[in-house]
């Protein structure tokens, strides 16, 4: 089996850093190292320079603006450079491991292309290719379809114009590179104006048919129809979301909860952040600030529907009694104010056992859900009461 190439530690670190600075990268671009890699390109001819070839690679692929060149180049300063010894073992590893795989039966051994002589001009496509020639990956085989890469007319930060392949090779790795929603900004904006409580208040705009009739019944003519208050939404809801160290690959999802609370047409919502137990106060951002008092924010929304978004623990795995009995007692003084109360925790319900979070849903009245659009459709109509 033919083990797909993967970028250098060095190239790979910085692209890790890069999307979790926010810079817009991705799978293309990853495999986009990788084709440049194989054709020869981030290395250097005397083997001196491997460090600004791969700097100057980095900065041609993947940097758009002047920050990201500046953020790269400041990637390459700030890691030291690999002792000289220590970069003899590693490739003399890498080379035994190489030579046992191509004395495997059912394996194919990988090649190293020669260096390019320079970006832009013909002889840079190693292998004798000339850039309208298809470039081909260590390991392909020659029936599979393959790219053409064209370097010509590269400049300082333009970018390097790779091929984009209509089938990508397998990277051999579980990531995933592009934020998934765990529940789209829509869906969230349609389960919101599921959550309803028609009162009706207001002046008297909307014609009420039945009175209308029993008055022209009772009377025997009808001076001026009958009229009543428009139907409105009185429910209110307030979402009380942990944003602690354990809840941060869910923090996409915590904002789009935030930003679609407007459009749910409630009659009053809002969003508090804590950071593992709420204590005596609540916070109106992520980062936890602009404090605010627990009970005033439970006054505000007495009567009202509440969802807390918490791993409960579950995240790491482990059980904490003080913690379990300290949100016991916050949910017991919580139901005074509102008497629905649903426990949404984003991970699943099998990862529960064991922790925090199974002791704290077994052992309160709060019902606790795992966080998928089918489950948030329930605790809403718990909510509604329809339990």
């Amino acid at each position: 089996m033919t083990h797909p190439p993967a970028l250098p530690p060095l190239l790979h670190g910085l692209f890790r850093e890069l999307v979790a600075q926010g810079v817009p990268i991705g799978t293309r671009d990853y495999l986009d190292g990788l084709r440049a890699l194989a054709a020869g390109y981030g290395s250097s001819p005397d083997g001196q320079g491997e460090r600004q070839a791969l700097a100057r690679l980095a900065q041609t692929l993947w940097a758009r603006s002047d920050e990201e060149h500046r953020l790269i180049a400041r990637w390459f300063a700030h890691i030291p450079a690999t002792p000289a010894d220590l970069l003899a073992a590693v490739d003399a590893t890498l080379a035994h491991l190489d030579a046992a795989r191509a004395d495997t039966p059912g394996t194919v051994g990988t090649t190293t292309p020669a260096p390019p002589t320079s970006i832009g001009s013909p002889a840079a496509a190693p292998g004798g290719h000339t850039p309208d020639s298809p470039a081909m990956a260590p390991g392909d085989d020659p029936a599979t379809p393959r790219a053409r890469i064209s370097f010509s007319s590269v400049q300082e930060g333009t970018g390097l114009p790779v091929p984009r392949l209509p089938l990508s090779p397998a990277l051999g790795e579980d990531y995933v590179l592009h934020p998934q929603a765990l529940i789209k900004p829509r869906d969230l904006t349609v389960l919101w104006r599921r959550y309803r409580r028609g009162t009706r208040g207001g002046p008297r705009t909307e014609l009420d048919i039945d009175a209308t009739v029993e008055e022209r019944c009772r009377r025997g003519l009808l001076l001026r129809p009958a009229c009543r208050p428009r139907r409105s939404n009185a429910a209110r809801l307030l979402i009380l979301a942990d944003t602690s160290p354990s809840m941060d690959p869910w923090r996409p999802f915590l904002a789009s909860l935030a930003e679609s609370l407007p459009f749910g047409r409630l009659a009053r919502a809002e969003t508090g952040y804590f950071s593992n137990l709420p204590r005596r106060q609540l916070y109106a951002r992520p980062d936890l600030r602009d404090p605010q008092p627990l009970g005033d924010v439970l006054r505000r929304f007495n009567g009202a529907g509440l969802l807390i978004v918490s791993d409960a623990g579950s995240a790491r795995g482990y059980l904490n009694r003080r913690r379990a009995n300290q949100t016991a007692d916050l949910l017991d003084e919580l139901l005074t104010h509102c008497p629905a109360i649903v426990w949404l925790n984003p991970m699943p319900r099998a990862r529960w056992a064991g922790t925090t979070a199974e002791h704290i849903a077994a052992n309160t009245r709060v019902p606790m859900l795992p966080l998928d659009a089918t489950h948030l459709l329930r605790a809403i109509d718990i909510l509604r009461g329809n339990k």
